[in-house]
């Protein structure tokens, strides 16, 4: 076990899901994060997290390509945001979202821009909304998406989990300016291809190294982005892993508590 902060409050279990979904199957996918969201409550956990533009498959050529949007009233999460409410739990999972637009001149609305790499949070409610935007994006990634412009801390029974998606977990300031306002945990959802085991590790690691636990979902398989590497998991603070999925599908859960980490492989 290792010593953290988080006196006077309950531990609270964070399932990292490490999946393949059918690249543009909104429904289906839909349907297959529910199945993975009430494995995960099974096993405990309060927080479901699945990879960078889960809900699609991280193919930006395709999503570019057929438009691909999913807004929060999509008819289509309605089966997740259900296993939400039966389960009640939280489940942050990745979709091309579009982008806000603001007032123009005069009050009309200004033209439509890129869409954005976006985190979307279904709560124990049911309700679903955007959580978060992308902030930094790889390589492959500009032209077809926009920046977002602000962070992200959601809370969840008093923990403060600060919001992450793809390139974002691979800047370090990014989880270091979030640790320095207060974050308890930093949330990634991310794709690293085969080949990319050190970068993710490091990455990873050295969010935790800055005092935050940190929790990774990401691919295995084959997506648009290419064969993805697993390795799914946590981080204490201090940069040790608690908690990894290997390269196949499956569900990593950690329990942050003041007492130290626990980290739990559910397949």
């Amino acid at each position: 076990m290792i010593p953290v902060t988080g006196a006077g409050r309950a531990p609270l279990r964070i399932a990292a899901v490490q999946c393949c979904p059918v690249t543009g199957d909104v429904a289906g996918n839909a349907a297959a994060h529910a199945a993975w969201i009430a494995s995960a409550a099974a096993a405990g956990a309060r927080v479901v997290l699945f990879p960078q533009l889960s809900l699609t498959g991280y193919d930006p050529d395709l999503i570019d390509l057929h438009q691909v949007r999913v807004q929060p009233g999509d008819p289509r999460l309605a089966v997740l945001a259900e296993a939400c409410r039966q389960h009640q739990v939280h489940a942050f999972f990745g979709a091309p979202v579009a982008e806000p637009r603001p007032q123009a001149v005069g009050g009309k609305l200004a033209a439509q821009g890129p869409p954005r790499v976006g985190v979307l949070q279904a709560e124990p409610s049911g309700r679903v909304r955007v959580a978060y935007l992308q902030r930094f994006l790889a390589t492959g990634e500009i032209g077809i998406f926009g920046p977002g412009q602000g962070d992200a801390v959601v809370s969840v029974d008093g923990w403060r989990l600060a919001l992450a998606s793809g390139r974002d977990c691979t800047v370090p300031e990014h989880a270091t300016r979030l640790a320095y306002g207060g974050a308890d945990a930093y949330l990634a959802g991310a794709f690293f291809p085969l080949g990319a085991e050190t970068r993710l590790e490091a990455a990873l690691s050295g969010a935790a190294a800055g005092g935050l636990w940190t929790v990774l979902a990401q691919f295995c398989g084959g997506t648009g982005g290419g064969p993805a590497c697993g390795g799914s998991g946590a981080w204490a603070p201090g940069g040790a892993r608690v908690a990894e999925v290997g390269t196949e599908p499956g569900i990593a859960v950690v329990e942050m508590s003041a007492a130290g980490a626990a980290g739990v492989v559910s397949s």
